[in-house]
């Protein structure tokens, strides 16, 4: 019998010996205890049901990359010369401060993106070379636009997305890097390149350019045009950069005039990465988190430390930071929350997930299904959470749930997060301090806003400055009046805020792009086939066999933040996603723990994924259906 259903353990008897009243009375019977045992149990909370995994986790088959290509084969470069590739790029230091000036403004502050530039046009000749179809654009002096048009026009541009800069190395660290950091170390023992920017973000931009460069040299033509487009200042907003290109991208292209956009994010992870629990996945992100970054700086009186008031300025403001750490944003699941509530509904089933998440995530499932969140058929419920109570109520229920059951790392993908980064006061230590400034960076959740974030700031401050009498000026409006030579709190935004991104459809009809990128990411990855290996004579161990064990895919959410904001007008279709390895990093450091810190590198397999993933998607974007 159907496993899912309850049924007489007596052994099977004949039809024939129960009359109708009996079966009714059976029935009966059974709803009575089962309401009675419900009455009893009040803290019981679900009734196990097992639920296919397809339908909490739907995977597409790997795109047919031999009916793409029609007959034709298209030969990778070889692994040395890719890992050889990255390693010049990261030796060009392409560090980038927040708030530098503008490049025609100030030309010498970016002179390394001229030397970058030349570099990229002696790697890549084919893309370069004066007969190229390729076209290559400076946009704002540094921003480098590639334009390899198709056959057919019909077709929405496929957009590949990447950035030239970097995040500078802080100088009293530089010695506790393994390798120095801009010299883009091969180590062979440990099959990595050391360096910044060894992934965020060259390891994508070197994959994207020698996929391309590749299928020039062979011969390939796209149906679809393919555009490149690299800033430069990504990791200081992208204000010179990408906005830049994305203005001009729009003027040429006008609104929703690309089929889809791939830019940096979320990683594979292999098994030996907490964040997948044991279980290798590929999580492209489909939403992106807002930003704001608060400046709040303290004016007070000076004077002699011997005589100091009863709290000095730096004290204030330690009472501000307390107040701020003691009322953090709220942990929340919302309906805009599901990409991260799918991606760990797919790790539902891995090794590692702790019991407590994995039953809260089955409750969820059985919750939503009973509502129809997520398209979720109704008539696929079998049972619920108590039932008792109303259908939302269950929902909230397994929402709280799982909230309570997982790590605070899941917990940074659901809520808004506030980071205090930056404190400045005081010049000497028999001075009172007269100024004091902090900066606090908040990631705000998928299902929150700019505006929601500031209020939060002033049911906070509003009260605790009139209670200490400190003038509050919030986001340039005077809303507690400062006293005389009193003490003053301006509250303002250290650069341009950015509300969450639109969600880019994951489920559904409206989901093809997903789909299709998808499909590209199943032919790229599989968890049978071995590391691909370099070794110092230029051999490589990379199997050309088929594999059959391909990875699985779940949409996820970006919780930091990509140039991608500066070009959603063109596209309902973004995917941040970062080409990585699905094996074990080889030097106990996980690739991910080490961007924007010491010791960043990239795993010589990972470089090869890159290369192969960006060139099985500019040809398998020839065939893709994409709205």
């Amino acid at each position: 019998m159907d496993k899912e259903y309850l049924h007489a353990t007596g052994g099977p008897q004949p039809a024939r010996r129960w009359s109708v009243a009996s079966k009714i009375g059976l029935v009966l019977l059974g709803l009575g205890g089962f309401f009675f045992y419900h009455s009893l149990t009040p803290n019981s909370h679900s009734i196990h049901v097992e639920l296919m995994s397809d339908d909490v986790c739907p995977q597409v088959a790997p795109f047919n990359a031999s009916k793409v290509l029609r007959g034709k084969e298209i030969k990778l470069p070889s692994l040395k010369q890719s890992v050889e590739r990255l390693s010049r790029a990261v030796q060009v230091d392409t560090g980038v401060g927040d708030n530098w000036p503008d490049p025609d403004d100030k030309p010498d502050r970016w002179t390394a993106f001229e030397k970058f530039a030349g570099l990229l046009a002696e790697d890549y000749p084919h893309i370069h070379a004066n007969d190229s179809p390729v076209s290559r654009e400076f946009v704002h002096k540094h921003g480098l636009l590639y334009t390899w048009p198709g056959s057919d026009s019909a077709l929405k541009p496929l957009m590949v997305n990447s950035h030239q800069d970097v995040i500078p190395v802080e100088n009293e660290a530089s010695d506790e890097w393994k390798f120095p950091p801009f010299s883009g170390h091969i180590d062979y023992e440990t099959q990595t390149v050391w360096g910044r920017g060894a992934v965020d973000c060259k390891l994508w931009l070197v994959g994207a350019m020698s996929a391309m460069d590749t299928l020039l040299d062979q011969g390939w033509t796209p149906k679809r045009t393919i555009i490149m487009s690299f800033g430069f200042d990504e990791e200081a907003s992208g204000v010179q950069g990408a906005k830049f290109l994305g203005e001009f991208l729009f003027e040429r292209y006008g609104p929703d005039s690309v089929a889809m956009i791939v830019d940096e994010g979320n990683p594979v992870l292999s098994a030996s990465d907490p964040e997948s629990f044991g279980k290798p996945i590929a999580s492209p992100a489909v939403a992106e988190k807002g930003t704001i970054d608060v400046l709040l700086s303290l004016e007070t009186r000076g004077g002699h430390s011997s005589m100091p008031p009863p709290h000095t300025n730096i004290a204030i403001m330690g009472q501000i930071i307390v107040l701020l750490e003691n009322n953090p944003f709220p942990d929340l699941i919302r309906e805009e929350s599901s990409s991260t509530i799918h991606q760990l509904q797919c790790q539902r089933d891995a090794p590692n997930m702790p019991a407590e998440t994995r039953k809260a995530l089955e409750n969820l499932e059985i919750a939503e299904r009973e509502l129809g969140v997520h398209n979720v058929p109704k008539s696929k419920v079998r049972f619920a959470l108590p039932m008792t109570s109303a259908p939302q109520d269950k929902l909230e229920q397994a929402r709280s749930a799982l909230l309570k059951s997982v790590n605070y790392l899941t917990l940074v993908f659901l809520k808004t997060t506030q980071a205090i980064d930056i404190i400045r006061g005081g010049v000497k230590v028999n001075a009172l301090p007269e100024h004091t400034e902090m900066m606090v960076d908040h990631r705000i959740a998928v299902y929150s806003s700019v505006k929601e974030t500031t209020d939060h700031y002033r049911a906070l401050l509003e009260p605790f400055a009139k209670e200490h009498k400190i003038g509050l000026d919030f986001f340039g409006e005077q809303i507690v009046p400062r006293e005389p030579d009193g003490p003053q709190l301006n509250v303002s935004s250290y650069r341009e805020a950015l509300e969450p991104a639109p969600i880019t459809p994951f489920l559904g009809e409206e989901a093809t792009a997903y789909r299709f990128f998808s499909s590209v990411i199943r032919e790229t990855w599989f968890l049978d086939q071995p590391r691909i290996v370099l070794h110092e004579d230029g051999h490589e161990d990379a199997p050309e066999k088929k594999y059959k064990q391909p990875i699985t895919v779940a949409p996820s959410t970006m919780f930091g933040n990509t140039d991608t904001h500066w070009y959603q007008k063109m596209t309902k279709n973004i995917f941040r996603f970062g080409a990585m390895s699905a094996h074990e990093d080889l030097t106990g450091m996980p690739m991910i723990h080490t961007i924007h810190a010491v010791n960043e590198h990239a795993s010589i397999d990972a470089i090869a994924k890159s290369v192969e993933f960006y060139t099985n998607l500019m040809i398998a974007s020839d065939d893709a259906k994409i709205h």
